[in-house]
């Protein structure tokens, strides 16, 4: 299925004679389908032109010749309406099936996304940045591109010099060290520490042993970390996201030193109260801080660091931090800092921010106590997920075995999770309630799960008494009725639609369009029956079907939710 829009593109172009990089960014699909399925805006080019809106639009109509896909065009306003034809349309896209146009062939793409924290268990706070990073991953690489995942810890600070005195004084606590243990043993003891300075003293003394690669500091140190790393990789194979990378700021310490010493000789640092800094105020920011007065480094030097050492391994085209709001600042701090540095590619480096999560509209807080886990989140939406399905169909325990529903109950429960977070704007808060998430009605996941496992019941029920391929020979001309023209221009967009959700980085427009198209087809499948005595008119809705099918696979395999035969 190639996209439609850049065959319109490349059409008024050679015909119309216009400008390749105006008519990209002009042409759309139609608000109001009456008026055509495709406009031209003509406005910015007649202001540029010094001419009516109208009589530029009459004039490129007139250009544009009815032929191929286009069956008529008209001109309202300042906008050039262009009216596809729906047969061709409909044979086109039915015909080829699905296909994304690889936009990103030969480009590398960099990804920061998840970042948890070591010896803490893993909050659902990470959990945005986890289904963003990994949908933006699969998105960007289903257009062509290479892409690297990495998972960018939160490995350094002196609470691991207190976790370390910790354990040297009793080792035996950490036989069996899990990211709830670790963390409980660090408010322990920084509980203890707050009424012994001789503690906060040793705790500081251990870390900056740790920073001096002490080689006893550093075996206790990889070892919280390799057992934090083995806790959340559970935690990703259940949620289905993997990365290619597990680094962190532990290991910028080995050219950090070599980073800071390049941006001075840029002449671009100066020493504020005793740190080092680079001053921002003709960019209208407060000053980076690099190294504080004491000689420890900070997250931005940390960051710019990191940011070049990416680029010299992965030669990236883009760098992607998904990264809350929170951080907006910091991010246009760091890359500021990389531009001054020199580095061109410094405005290929972008921030992917996003909003929080709320439960019942509650921002979650760790001193307030509501902070939640999120294999907890995970394991109770599994739950509900069973007992919801169970509810739908009280035979369900009798006929199928708890070994054969819980993969589906699962693929259920995680979808539902996955897509109440990427359904919406990111930059929006993502408001949290169970009732909501996994009810089968509306905008949810187990709702576009529902009409994928519809449209296999439906195929399997024809394949049933059928052998024939039904797209070979299949007359789409029968395929005349409005809802059927609908849903197959619905269905040309889909590689639009990815592209578009990889360049505004912005998982929510395949979500919300996957909504839409499930929408539309419910309304098909209500109004017309697919399997009919009419055997001409069944083959070519089969493949109507099975284009669907596709697009639905497709579109939640890369959300990062399970597609099912049966539910």
């Amino acid at each position: 299925m190639s996209s439609i829009k850049q065959d319109l593109i490349n059409r008024i172009i050679s015909q119309a004679g216009l400008p390749a990089k105006y008519v990209a960014a002009s042409l759309a699909k139609s608000a109001r389908p009456e008026l055509g399925d495709y406009s031209l805006a003509c406005f910015h080019l007649a202001k540029d032109r010094k001419t009516p809106p109208e009589q530029l639009a009459q004039k490129i109509a007139a250009a544009i010749k009815p032929g191929g896909l286009i069956n008529n065009v008209t001109v309202v306003y300042g906008y050039v309406n262009i009216f596809l034809d729906n047969t061709k349309v409909i044979e086109l896209v039915l015909k080829e099936g699905l296909q994304i146009p690889p936009a990103g062939a030969g480009q590398t793409v960099v990804i920061d996304y998840s970042s948890p924290n070591i010896a803490k268990p893993f909050g659902i706070g990470h959990l945005r940045s986890t289904v963003i990073g990994n949908a933006l991953n699969k998105i960007y690489t289903a257009l062509g591109y290479k892409c690297v995942g990495i998972n960018y810890l939160g490995d350094w600070g002196t609470q691991f010099g207190m976790l370390i005195a910790d354990y040297k004084g009793n080792p035996d606590a950490y036989k069996e060290p899990t990211t709830n243990l670790l963390a409980q043993r660090y408010v322990d003891y920084n509980t203890r520490a707050k009424a012994d300075p001789a503690l906060m003293a040793k705790a500081r003394e251990e870390f900056k042993k740790l920073e001096d690669a002490d080689p006893e500091n550093l075996a206790i140190f990889q070892q919280f970390r390799e057992d934090s790393i083995r806790e959340f990789k559970r935690i990703y194979d259940v949620l289905g996201v993997s990365f290619d990378e597990y680094s962190g700021e532990a290991d910028t310490n080995q050219y950090l030193a070599q980073t800071i010493t390049e941006i001075e000789k840029k002449g671009i640092t100066e020493i504020s109260e005793g740190a080092l800094v680079v001053k921002l105020d003709k960019h209208k920011m407060p000053p980076c801080l690099l190294r504080k007065s004491d000689g420890a480094t900070l997250y931005a030097a940390r960051d710019i660091a990191a940011a070049i050492h990416r680029h010299n391994t992965y030669k990236f085209n883009k760098l992607i931090y998904v990264v809350g709001a929170d951080q907006k600042l910091h991010f246009r701090q760091v890359f500021k800092v990389l531009e001054l540095m020199g580095y061109e590619w410094a405005k290929d480096c972008l921030h992917v921010d996003f909003g929080l999560v709320r439960f019942k509209g509650e921002k979650m807080s760790t001193r307030k106590g509501t902070a939640i886990l999120l294999e907890e989140v995970l394991d109770e939406a599994i739950k509900r997920s069973y007992s919801i399905m169970k509810a739908r169909s009280p035979e369900l325990s009798d006929k199928v075995s708890t070994e054969d529903i819980y993969p589906i109950t699962k693929a259920v429960g995680i979808g539902a999770i996955v897509f109440n977070d990427l359904k919406n704007r990111r930059i929006k808060d993502v408001d949290f309630d169970w009732d909501q998430v996994l009810t089968f009605e509306g905008e949810t996941g187990p709702y576009l799960q529902y009409t994928h496992t519809r449209l296999s019941s439906i195929l399997e029920k024809y394949a049933l008494t059928n052998t024939k391929t039904p797209i070979l020979n299949a007359k789409y001309e029968l395929l005349s009725t409005e809802e059927e023209a609908v849903l197959v221009k619905a269905l040309k967009d889909y590689p639009d639609i990815i592209r578009q959700s990889a360049d505004e980085s912005e998982p929510s427009i395949l979500s919300n369009y996957l909504i839409s198209l499930a929408s539309l087809f419910n309304k098909f499948y209500q109004m017309h029956r697919v399997i009919s005595e009419n055997q001409e008119l069944t083959r070519a809705r089969i493949v109507l079907v099975q284009r669907l099918k596709e697009i639905f696979k497709n579109g939640l395999d890369l959300l990062g939710i399970s597609p099912l035969e049966k539910m």
